[in-house]
């Protein structure tokens, strides 16, 4: 339950950056999209009833603040993160490159698929053209976040002691190195 919690808090500090702090701060190409990374740690490094709920709630958030297409991005992060979880089966979740890889491939399927229901539910008009415009400048910007992201939590794990199966970070138990 601690960590439901923790997720959802992690989630409500991510939304609040992206809708009031970084439109301030970074111009609109340059925004990374932090509920996008934390929805595919979540399907790294979670269960799949966890990783599911958190997800519905978080894209009910977002799809709050994001304007009048509600239940958009609760679809497209729910399958993102079932995605991820077929992967994870199959994968060596514990990699760090394969977070960057997923985040990568994550922002690229994120904007396809936000297009393509935009597109055909919304008749949004040219949106397609203007993510896939956008598309590679978000793929550098949540790539550049993920590896930072990454690089603070590598740097903070033998502070924090990790336990099995956290997502792109290598396990250690109590008596390594002894």
């Amino acid at each position: 339950m601690r960590a439901f919690i923790l997720y959802l808090f992690i989630g409500m500090f991510c939304v609040l950056l992206q809708s009031s702090f970084f439109p301030v701060l970074l111009p609109a190409g340059l925004r990374p999209n932090l509920l996008l990374i934390l929805v595919l740690y979540l399907g790294l490094s979670e269960g799949l009833g966890r990783a599911i709920l958190v997800t519905l709630l978080l894209g009910g958030i977002q799809d709050s603040f994001s304007g009048t297409s509600l239940g958009l991005y609760t679809s497209v992060n729910l399958t993102i993160v079932l995605l991820v979880r077929l992967l994870s089966e199959q994968l060596n979740a514990e990699s760090p490159p394969l977070l960057l890889l997923l985040i990568a491939g994550g922002t690229v399927l994120q904007g396809l698929l936000v297009g393509f229901c935009l597109t055909t539910f919304a008749d949004a008009g040219p949106v397609m053209q203007l993510l896939l415009a956008a598309l590679p400048t978000q793929l550098v910007v949540n790539l550049l976040a993920g590896a930072l992201m990454l690089f603070v939590l590598l740097r903070l794990q033998p502070l924090l002691g990790t336990r099995y199966g956290l997502a792109g970070l290598i396990y250690q138990s109590k008596r390594h190195g002894s």
